[in-house]
């Protein structure tokens, strides 16, 4: 089964799958290849297809806060999945990663590959905690073969390559590594679409990178105090570099305790905010749902993380996998399709209100379709006169849909609370 060549569509904001638009609806599994049976993948698989799920983005290399004890099975030999001999490749391995993104392509599902994960680069925030417990990084002159194999076993299930992974740019020691990295796959999968995962808060690319990438992939992250970066994040990189497609590749995580030891578990409402927050700040190329226990890959054996920061315990992944804020995530794509929204540009300047948690943006129409999204019951104001619309509150929990009077008056639009209790959408709409 052939998924279709991605390219960037012509406005720059958005994807084509075969000439035709595409929505990015990803799941974090950053551990499957090396923590998942293949029976198990197969219902994860099924699973996630029947929610919408259309990509998957995982870890080619072993993911440094994966669930322990794993498979046992790793990239390049290795007694302790911790450290590895970098010039003796595991073919088990890769043929088994093969495997399993033939499975996920015969579900319709795209892989996103990550090529070099922080902890394995030297001069990054990962590497510096790895190397505290005897992790130590990959070696500059493996970098380039690392790329050949994933490349060689795995390019023809047409990934997403992505080439960094929660990276910061802590000291220019990095640099060389990625841009080895970066070259080789330009090199070797010339048509494949390329990005990099940066990690939390981060909205800067070094500028011998920008110009080879496709599109951005920004992070919120898990920090319950900086949510705020769900949109602010889309906003400052899209003043800063040339217009690309945008998306939010890690927000909260479904039932994921707050970094920093803050006593707080995100749930659905909180992954649906930074979601649409996003999307309305202009990263409406897709966005990409997590679960805490999946990502990682929880069992009833997991006894801890191999390395890395350190969160509250996750759901065992039977358990995460039926989390519902997938669903909400999956409706995404039905509704900006439904509403003529696929394309959407930031219109944060027409609230009337200073509480940026509401989100303003509208389609590219004449007569644009407004949408709002409101985290909490208010009346909406506007600073436009939008005469002849109506408007419509759709409840994002429970699904229900309301019809609000408009008022328009002095050059401006006024819209009355909405009966919610939780998080809706305001859709405004110019009469037929």
């Amino acid at each position: 089964m052939a998924l279709g060549t991605l390219t960037v569509n012509e406005a720059r904001d958005g994807f084509l799958c075969d000439g035709k638009p595409w929505f990015w609806l990803a799941d974090t599994c950053w551990s499957a290849f090396t923590s998942i049976t293949l029976e198990d993948w197969d219902y994860y698989l099924t699973r996630r297809a029947e929610q919408g799920i259309n990509t998957l983005q995982i870890n080619t290399l072993p993911q440094w806060d994966r669930c322990r004890p794993d498979l046992g099975i790793y990239p390049y030999a290795s007694e302790d999945g911790t450290t590895f001999d970098w010039e003796s490749p595991n073919p088990a391995y890769w043929e088994r990663a093969r495997e399993m993104c033939r499975t996920a392509v015969a579900h319709g599902i795209r892989p996103a590959l990550v090529l070099m994960w922080c902890n394995y680069v030297p001069g990054t925030w990962g590497s510096a905690i790895a190397e505290r417990f005897g992790a130590p990084t990959m070696p500059l002159d493996e970098v380039r073969r690392h790329v050949e194999r994933v490349v060689s076993y795995l390019d023809e299930f047409e990934p997403v390559y992505v080439v960094t992974g929660d990276t910061d740019w802590k000291s220019e020691e990095c640099l060389p590594y990625y841009e080895a990295a970066l070259a080789a796959v330009c090199e070797l999968a010339p048509t494949r679409l390329r990005t990099m995962h940066i990690n939390r808060a981060n909205r800067t690319i070094p500028e011998p990178f920008v110009d080879r990438l496709d599109f951005y992939m920004y992070q919120p992250g898990h920090n319950a105090l900086a949510q705020d970066e769900a949109w602010k994040l889309p906003q400052d990189i899209a003043a800063a570099y040339p217009k690309k497609p945008m998306i939010n590749s890690e927000p909260c995580y479904e039932m994921m305790g707050a970094s920093r030891h803050v006593y707080v578990r995100f749930n659905a409402e909180n992954c649906r905010a930074s979601a649409w927050a996003g999307m309305l700040a202009g990263a409406c190329a897709g966005v990409t749902y997590g679960a805490h226990g999946i990502w990682n890959w929880q069992t009833s054996l997991s006894r801890g993380s191999a390395l890395g920061e350190g969160f509250d315990a996750p759901f065992r992944w039977q358990e995460a996998l039926q989390l519902p804020g997938v669903w909400d995530f999956g409706m995404i794509p039905q509704l900006l399709d439904a509403l003529g929204c696929r394309s959407l540009v930031p219109a944060q300047d027409e609230l009337a209100d200073d509480r940026e948690q509401i989100r303003v943006a509208h389609n590219t129409a004449e007569r644009p379709t407004y949408v709002v999204y409101m985290p909490r019951a208010t009346v909406l104001k506007l600073s436009v006169a939008l005469e002849d619309y109506t408007a419509r509150a759709i409840d994002l929990e429970q699904k229900h849909v309301a019809h609000l009077p408009v008022t328009v008056e002095e050059g401006a639009t006024r819209v009355v609370q909405h009966p919610f209790t939780g998080d809706a959408l305001i859709v405004l709409e110019p009469r037929a």
